[in-house]
């Protein structure tokens, strides 16, 4: 019967901790406010460069490690292949998918110079 009581007391205890520390998080939340509605980036159309900028960066910089998986893992598939045809095949396919990556973050640089110099000269 004690064994009980102490775990009832410890359910309690947690219970009332619990629903003291949301009742004050609550009040601390409605003290500070909403938070704050941020700005957008883009004010004029050097703004929309810069965003562009940022995305393409994130796009080269994503394919780019792609690109350094896909060769990895094609010479793990190649030195483990033992002669398997499959396998060979595999690793190639691997390497031309990397190949794609490194091309498709290139042109993302190319598209973004373009289209850089196209808004920011005006036509």
């Amino acid at each position: 019967m004690l064994y009980f009581m102490q775990k009832l007391k410890t359910k309690i205890s947690v219970g009332v901790m619990a629903g003291l520390s949301t009742l004050l998080g609550s009040a601390l939340l409605v003290v500070a406010g909403p938070p704050p509605i941020p700005s957008s980036p883009v004010t004029s159309v050097t703004g929309i460069v810069d965003v562009i900028d940022n995305v393409v960066r994130w796009v080269y910089i994503i394919f780019f490690i792609l690109a350094v998986l896909f060769i990895i893992f094609a010479a793990f598939t190649y030195l483990t292949a033992g002669g398997d045809e499959e396998k060979v095949k595999k690793a190639k396919d691997q390497i031309i998918y990397a190949a794609v990556a490194i091309v498709v973050a290139l042109l993302a640089v190319g598209f973004q110079t373009i289209i850089g110099n196209f808004l920011t000269s005006g036509g």
